[in-house]
């Protein structure tokens, strides 16, 4: 019996009572766009266009999964839909397995599910397509290992946990068709041969096999009797069998065990032991995960185990009788489960959590073409999170905790600094004044990676399986923390213990304040946690994410600072009853009522969240007062949710090269307790002309006829309410391509117009009065580089429009008349690039302002350019739009002293309502620099070198928007000897486009 199975039968009998349906209040969960935690299976569809995997973060998630091109290589995998079951405290939720049908039209879902509210567990059903949960299969007492459809996808196969056996289901009606209770322990692994044969494994050590003689013949439904056991074996080979896999002609079955390093290929007609695929060399762990190729011609296993480096997938030519060739895929941690795909590649899924591809590699030879020349792995889901997983791993900190050194990878590899008070994320080796933790001073031992910690010889409590893994004593010595995969514990200096508290993942390093008040933990799921020492309770949590420049951090009432791009890593699920899929809504949806870096700011300061909320409102009008209730709020506030019914579980279609419009069906579910109001449609991130309809009701399709460019692109559909706007249904729209003469084709197939508009104000014509507003030197040459630089990209553009506005002629109303020309003149196949250069500032609400020429603080509202104004034209303006925003406040530094909140000015903006690509000078805690030496600002110099070039980071002759990205933020950090740090938020919606082509 595994550990996991004994912890999940102890935890089940400490709850004293249980709800009829799921907690209704919201949960803030992370939202990295990948899993945080283990992934636990991984499955395909018949044509292996698309994947799902599920994982212990409580999420499964659909993928695309592209063809590899001619050379071999994969572009990378799509997230196509997140599922989301209802959700209850502890484990309840976590996902074991999964399985797709084979059409791909059905997920199913299991693991520890329902039993918080129905004493027993449940299999979910969910429509890719739609993201609908269809059904539950209710009535398991034990948790659900593994998952599997037969060939037709008629019937659907569970494993359980303890001696509970398996499951049939006919997968329309959801009647139960067949079942065997008779097993001594777990099942962790089931196969079907077509529709007529299931095969499984179980902890007692036996194989078993069963017929499903009525799902094989005529009958369009089941019948209990369906069920019939074939045959019961055990294998010499290991005394717990883990996966087992029916080869592709239905001859042989290969079986992976949890206890041994071998692999056994047994008979299916009687189960007998036909060979043993060579297992040299494996030293250590297990082949535990087994699958056979699609053609039946290689073997795979793979599972714990190293050899020159972790974790390996073994494979085996001539089905298993040949040779081994070992192969490492990327992943460091246990591999969980392998899928074959149709052509002859693997999926695989890893705990780290990361899955991934294995396929032939190509090679190409002069005169021989191009040939296969071996196999490969490679990784499409990476994980997002900041590895912290190593036993004794040390997190460094201030005195007063405030800034915080950790690792993005395991054994301290590529470091970083967090600082709470500046909200800076620096790389690079911690300073020598941060402290490591206390280990010493009290005499606890044997804590590392152990299951039994002791202090002065005696036995410190834990509960059965609880492995310690982190340690760190107060600075008086009165108490320590102990951090292990369970709780995060506190204990006196005689061993006594203080306080317990769950962990959303094993505590992998702790540390102490200086005046031993606040204890701060590095998390398996990434974050890194400020918790109260004499209370355990959390304060904070702080999330950065593995791009190593979106950040999060949040209190535990959703109260949350961040990076650029950071408002979408935390939302809120909401269960919507036992019966319905729940709900997901990103914090960006409830900026208004939750951004507030001015209640985070006050947390450490006062230890109590309560308190922070009280002083930061002190200081702002009762209108922006934090509001007390988030479950209110959100309930009150929650967007729509759309759904599309074209598309299918891959969401994609295909229309002819020529087509000028596709007709999309999708269906609109309202938000709490606001109607929708408007259904819009966007394509690549800009709004088009199409008429969109509300829907009547919740469960009526209806259609829309939206006009579409010449290329490939992705549609979005968007439904708003009176109070936001809700996430992009996407559609991608693939053309059908038509060969032609290579000189048919142009060499360089233009876009549409560009629409420059170049505003710079350097000086204002208030000057004396606007105290804290210096009269700046380049804002106005700035502008005018600007402009003229991008007014040379005649090569890509079919016709370039230009404005520039500087000082005296770049009043407010200029400004406006400027935007309202974009916001008229644009077509969807336009290009807009705009840049602010100047002063800006925000007043005591936070409302920002572009200081025009003739700005006067006495008429703000007259005189300047406020954030909704710009945010409203450039939402409006069509086709692609980027802003570059170089305007904050104060002298020769744009950005010092200026109290201007650039990143929430860049999140809105960036939102999936205005979807505008925005470039920042700075993040409004650095300084935004003019250079002497350069005449012109460092931010406006590093965009134009850009794109004279030094963004063409591939070296094809485009400046794209990711490799301008790249170099600005590069180029301008190196500038500034690190003083000036840029912010730049591309949304989920918008393509990768070129902006310009090199000289």
């Amino acid at each position: 019996m595994r550990p996991l199975l004994l912890l999940s039968v102890f935890l089940c009998l400490l709850r004293p009572s249980f709800a009829a349906e799921p907690p209704i209040a919201p949960m803030l969960r992370i939202e990295a766009g990948m899993h945080t935690a283990m992934i636990n299976r991984i499955a395909t569809d018949a044509a292996g266009r698309v994947v799902l995997t599920c994982s212990d973060d409580k999420t499964a998630r659909l993928w695309s999964l592209p063809a590899a091109t001619a050379d071999g290589t994969r572009p990378p995998a799509t997230l196509l839909r997140t599922f989301r079951i209802p959700l209850g405290a502890g484990d309840e939720g976590k996902l074991y397995a999964c399985a797709l049908s084979p059409d791909g039209s059905t997920a199913a879902l299991g693991g520890w599910t329902g039993r918080e509210w129905d004493q027993s567990r449940c299999v979910y059903l969910f429509d890719t397509a739609s993201g609908h949960l269809l059904r539950r299969l209710t009535g398991l007492l034990n948790v659900v290992h593994d998952l599997s459809f037969s060939a037709s996808g008629r019937a659907i196969a569970a494993g359980l946990g303890g001696k509970n056996g398996i499951r049939v289901w006919e997968v329309a009606s959801g009647q139960l068709v067949g079942q065997d209770s008779d097993y001594g322990d777990s099942c962790y692994g089931l196969d079907w041969q077509g529709d007529g044969t299931l095969a499984s494994t179980c902890d007692d050590g036996y194989l078993r096999l069963y017929s499903m003689t009525k799902l094989a013949g005529a009958s369009p439904s089941l019948q209990p009797a369906g069920l019939t056991p074939l045959r019961k074996a055990r294998s010499t080979l290991g005394q717990q069998p883990y996966t087992i896999r029916f080869s592709p002609d239905g001859q042989s079955v290969a079986v992976g065990f949890y206890d041994s390093r071998a692999v056994a290929v047994l008979a299916t007609e009687d189960l007998r032991h036909l060979y043993q695929p060579d297992a040299t060399g494996v030293t250590n762990g297990n082949l535990g995960r087994v699958a056979w190729s699609a053609d039946g011609r290689s073997l795979f296993a793979g599972g714990l185990w190293d050899i020159g480096g972790p974790n390996p997938i073994r494979i085996w030519p001539q089905a298993g009788r040949g040779k081994p060739q070992d192969l490492q895929v990327g992943a460091t941690s246990t591999l969980m489960a392998l899928r074959p795909l149709p052509g002859g590649g693997l999926l695989f899924a890893a705990a780290d959590p990361a899955w991934g591809v294995v396929q032939k590699s190509q090679t190409t030879t002069p005169g021989a073409g191009t040939q296969e020349s071996g196999w490969k792995g490679v990784l499409m889901g990476q994980p997002p999170i900041a590895d912290h997983r190593t036993t004794g791993a040390v997190i460094h900190l201030s005195a007063d905790a405030s800034v915080v050194a950790f690792s993005y990878q395991s054994f301290g590899k590529i470091p970083a600094t967090f600082s709470l008070s500046e909200r800076r994320l620096t790389p690079g080796t911690p300073q020598a004044t941060l402290r490591a933790p206390r280990q010493e001073g009290l005499p606890v031992s044997n804590w590392e990676d152990k299951t039994a910690p002791t202090l002065s010889g005696q036995p410190l409590k834990l509960e059965n399986f609880e492995r310690s893994r982190s340690f760190a004593i107060a600075p008086d010595a009165s108490f320590f923390v102990l951090g292990t995969g369970f709780y995060l514990r506190c204990y006196a200096a005689d061993g006594k213990e203080r306080w317990q508290q769950s962990v959303p993942g094993t505590a992998w390093a702790v540390n102490l304040s200086a005046d031993g008040r606040i204890a701060v933990t590095a998390y398996g799921d990434g974050t890194i946690r400020w918790h109260r020492a004499d209370s355990g309770k959390e304060l904070l949590a702080f999330f950065p994410h593995v791009d190593r420049k979106r950040w999060v951090l949040w209190t535990p009432e959703g109260y949350y600072d961040c990076s650029a791009g950071g408002e979408e890593l935390i939302g809120w699920h909401v269960n919507r009853g036992k019966d319905r899929e729940a709900d997901f809504f990103p914090a960006a949806k409830f900026h208004d009522a939750f951004y507030r870096p001015d209640v985070v700011s006050e947390v450490l300061r006062t230890l109590d969240v309560g308190e922070a909320v009280k002083l930061a409102n002190a200081n702002r009008p009762a209108a922006q007062a934090a509001p007390l209730n988030a479950a209110e709020v959100i309930t009150r506030m929650a967007p729509p949710v759309v759904e599309l019914g074209t598309g299918g579980a891959a969401a994609e279609i295909e229309i002819p090269a020529e087509a000028e419009s596709a007709t999309l069906r999708y269906r609109v579910r309202g938000g709490r307790t606001e109607p929708v109001k408007l259904v819009s449609v966007r394509v690549d991130g800009r709004p088009v002309q199409a008429s969109a309809p509300v829907p009547g009701d919740e469960d009526s399709f209806v259609e829309a006829k939206v006009p579409l460019p010449l290329k490939d692109c992705v549609v979005a559909v968007l439904a708003e309410n009176r109070y936001a706007v809700s996430e992009p249904a996407l559609l991608r729209v693939r053309r059908q391509t038509v060969a032609a003469a290579p000189s048919a084709r142009p060499a360089v197939e233009k876009k549409g117009r560009l629409f420059i508009l170049g505003i710079g104000v350097s000086m204002l014509k208030n000057q004396a009065a606007l105290t804290g507003l210096d009269q700046l030197e380049y804002a106005d040459d700035d502008a005018t580089v600007f402009t003229t630089t991008l007014a040379k990209q005649t090569q890509l553009y079919r016709r370039i429009e230009k404005r520039l506005l500087t000082n005296e002629a770049a009043t407010a109303g200029d400004i406006l008349d400027a935007l309202d020309w974009l916001k008229s003149s644009t077509k969807p196949e336009d290009t807009t690039m705009i840049l602010l250069a100047g002063h800006g500032e925000s007043d005591e609400q936070g409302r920002y302002t572009f200081c025009a020429h003739d700005y006067d603080r006495a008429r703000r509202l007259r005189t300047g350019v406020g954030f909704e104004d710009i945010k409203l034209a450039l939402g409006a303006t069509k086709g692609e739009v980027v802003l570059f925003l170089d305007a904050c406040s104060a002298g020769n530094s744009l950005g010092a002293g200026s109290k201007v909140d650039v990143t929430g000015l860049v999140n809105q903006l960036s939102d999936s309502e205005s979807n505008i690509v925005v470039f920042a000078g700075s993040d409004g805690h650095s300084a935004s620099f003019e250079s002497d030496a350069l005449k012109q600002g460092i931010f406006t110099h590093c965009i134009k070198t850009g794109l004279e070039g030094k963004a063409d980071v591939l070296r094809n002759g485009k400046i794209t928007l990711s490799g301008l990205q790249t170099y600005v933020d590069d180029a301008v950090r190196k500038l500034s000897n690190g003083q000036q740090v840029p912010v730049i938020n591309i949304p989920k919606m918008v393509p990768n486009m070129t902006l310009g082509l090199t000289p």
